[in-house]
């Protein structure tokens, strides 16, 4: 936590090479790995916390301890974007009538506020009874969501008055995506997944399509989400084919891609491509395949892709969490492929973590 941006650098291509000899990965990584900061501090516009106020303790809202022991208050982070911290701070003074919950607070582009509030029914249930918490956010212009359905908290008219309802999600520009620098809004909810914030994500993307040839005819892409990747590829290629389990992700894709006037080059698959290895591949005429799964890594699409007839000649893979990066480079050595380049984007500074690009070629 303490290292500076110099030492982060070493320590962090360190524990790659480490890792990688740890796993026993079958080829060695190249003696130059690229190494991309992003800068120190503010690099995040959403947060993940733990609220806590046991029976008549201080309420806290913060992380885990290392041990897991209890919650450390976090009073402030130099991680945070501007427009984040403010929003913590405005955060913190909320008083609630439950125990413990997860709280995901998030600012958009423009800096709207929104929250997500994944708590137990039972709580739950005490907030829209109780009202005045969830009424005080609400006045403040605070978007609100609740629960893993992402419900959206509105006030609704009743025959006694107002009253707090959970109604369907709704889609806002809460991220963003960039093509040749500019940004293009991507349309999801509080509790969707994106990257953590705007800055490391365009220097992300930037180092992404560096290794994505600048026109092509066809482009697949396994964990698209709302399209962080996929509009960036739609620009260069004709056609792109995506693969992704989200729902409501794919709305939000779906959106953007109507706006951007992208619909008839981009298709969608939908189904469980990291689960489920039954579901069959088509990567006939595919000339570059990009990956971006969770920390889990791959899973069954590995193996669909092992078992597909025809091999995307290049594969770009962009991974949050090293060792089952290292475990599916493996894999993909197993089945003739070779890593050409890899880097390194430390979008999370004063951690243990990173993001690596690499790119493979098929050499059959």
């Amino acid at each position: 936590m303490h290292a500076s941006a110099t030492e982060q650098h070493s320590l962090k291509i360190d524990h790659l090479r480490q890792l990688w000899r740890s796993k026993s990965v079958r080829f060695p990584l190249p003696d130059q790995i690229n190494y991309r900061e992003t800068g120190v501090g503010g690099s995040r516009d959403r947060v993940d916390l733990t609220f806590d106020q046991p029976l008549g303790a201080t309420p806290k809202l913060g992380l885990f301890d290392r041990f897991r022991t209890g919650i450390v208050d976090l009073q402030g982070c130099p991680q945070l974007s501007p427009a984040l911290e403010s929003f913590l701070q405005a955060f913190r003074l909320i008083r609630f009538p439950i125990s413990r919950g997860s709280v995901r607070l998030r600012v958009s582009p423009s800096e709207t506020r929104g929250v997500w509030f994944d708590f137990a029914n039972v709580d739950v249930k005490a907030l829209l009874d109780e009202k005045t918490t969830l009424l005080s956010m609400l006045e403040k212009n605070w978007i609100v969501e609740i629960g893993q359905k992402r419900k959206r908290l509105e006030i609704r008219e009743s025959g006694d008055g107002e009253i707090l309802k959970l109604g369907d999600p709704v889609l806002y520009p809460w991220f963003e995506t960039y093509l040749d620098g500019v940004a293009v809004p991507l349309y999801t909810t509080i509790g969707n997944f994106t990257q953590p914030g705007f800055r490391a994500n365009k220097i992300l993307i930037d180092e992404v399509m560096s290794l994505v040839p600048t026109s092509g005819t066809k482009a697949a892409e396994f964990g698209a989400g709302i399209g962080n990747f996929t509009l960036p590829l739609a620009a260069r290629f004709r056609s792109v084919d995506v693969y992704e389990i989200d729902a409501l992700a794919l709305e939000g894709l779906t959106r953007t891609l109507e706006e951007q006037k992208k619909t008839n080059s981009v298709q969608i698959f939908a189904g469980n491509y990291q689960g489920d290895k039954a579901l069959g591949l088509n990567f006939t005429d595919v000339d570059l395949l990009l990956v971006d799964p969770p920390r889990s890594g791959l899973m069954k699409f590995i193996d669909s892709l092992a078992a597909a007839a025809a091999k995307p000649q290049k594969l770009l893979y962009v991974s949050c969490f090293a060792e089952s990066f290292a475990q599916d480079s493996d894999r993909l050595f197993e089945m003739g492929y070779e890593l050409e380049k890899i880097s390194i984007v430390d979008q999370f500074p004063q951690s243990r973590h990173y993001e690596t690009v690499a790119l493979f070629k098929y050499q059959p």
